[in-house]
């Protein structure tokens, strides 16, 4: 072996010798990346999420697809996620339920809100309305009123026990030291169509399918649960306006990864999310929705997902909420 040869086998040697740097990571993503919906196609969840994966995949340079897992209020899909191999190619496109409320409703849960997943970003936020049918004359204040004289004689609807509407209903309960009786529905469809009908006194319901029956004249909007109007409803008041101060509870969705993805993919996700939200085609699917475009750190969304979990811990205990 000559003397260059035995100089490049030394260095070679020393190399192999040097630590690995912890951060050096493969290049992500090398094929396509999979957004899990926990809940069926056409919903609000979904929409955002199919109108979030065609512009991602821009952004990532692979495909980003979407993949319904729906069953037992968002944690089938949830669920799925947590167990996932945390590489970045399994994401939870998740909302309020399942990262957060359910944790306040189920004692046991096959995964844990708070540690089983990597935050990435808060992606948007939706505001919640109470409804009443067309024929109903008076305001939030007088249905309070009524209740008030008559506890248990105002009837309110929801998508089903345990669900943002009820709790939504019950934090209005707590603030207005009111009695109403809670009906749960199986969605929305059936919850607005009794509310027209006068089934029960009033609804609370998302935005959309609100918005063309509030328009056309079959129901009648009292206020959003929102911090601020909605630009879907501008015309509608929030409960803080209405003399409900620091009222609001909002539903919400956002991008989550199994726990332990490596910092580098979540940064390169949050930073997608970040420049897909900014973009004038998605912020016209939420407005159309009534929600409000987020793009948080994930720092925040850790955040965020503790203090709703407080905040949904506080609701259910003052109503004494039990589904397990």
């Amino acid at each position: 072996m000559n003397l260059l040869s035995r100089l490049a086998a030394m260095a070679a040697a020393l190399v192999a010798l040097l630590p690995v740097d912890a951060e050096a990571q493969p290049a992500w993503p090398t094929r396509a990346v999979k957004l899990v919906v926990p809940y069926p196609p056409g919903g609000g969840t979904d929409i955002t999420a199919r109108a979030m994966a065609n512009r991602l995949s821009g952004f990532l340079g692979q495909p980003v697809v979407v993949e319904n897992r729906p069953g037992a209020t968002g944690m089938i899909g949830a669920d799925s996620v947590a167990k996932a191999k945390n590489d970045g190619y399994t994401l939870l496109f998740g909302a309020a339920s399942e990262m957060a409320i359910n944790a306040s409703l189920f004692r046991k849960m096959a995964y844990n809100p708070r540690s089983d997943f990597e935050p990435v970003s808060l992606v948007a936020s939706f505001p919640l309305v109470f409804v009443a049918p067309a024929t109903y004359t008076g305001n939030l204040a007088s249905m309070i009123d009524t209740a008030k004289a008559s506890p248990g004689g105002i009837s309110y609807g929801s998508i089903g026990a345990g669900s943002p509407q009820h709790l939504a209903g019950e934090l209005l309960v707590s603030m207005a030291a009111v009695k109403f009786t809670h009906v749960p529905y199986k969605g929305s469809g059936p919850l607005v169509q009794d509310a027209i009908a006068g089934h029960v006194s009033m609804a609370i319901s998302s935005v959309p399918p609100a918005v063309p029956l509030v328009k056309a004249g079959k129901l009648r909007a009292l206020a959003v649960t929102s911090a601020k109007r909605s630009a879907a409803m501008p015309e509608v008041p929030t409960m803080a306006e209405l003399g409900y101060a620091g009222y609001e509870f909002n539903t919400w969705v956002a991008l989550a990864a199994p726990a332990g993805t490596p910092k580098a993919i979540v940064e390169r996700l949050h930073d997608a999310v970040v420049k897909t939200l900014a973009l004038p085609d998605v912020q016209a699917v939420l407005r159309d929705q009534g929600a409000e475009p987020i793009g948080s750190t994930p720092e925040r969304l850790r955040a965020f997902v503790g203090d709703e979990i407080a905040k949904s811990d506080r609701i259910v205990a003052r109503a004494d909420i039990k589904l397990d």
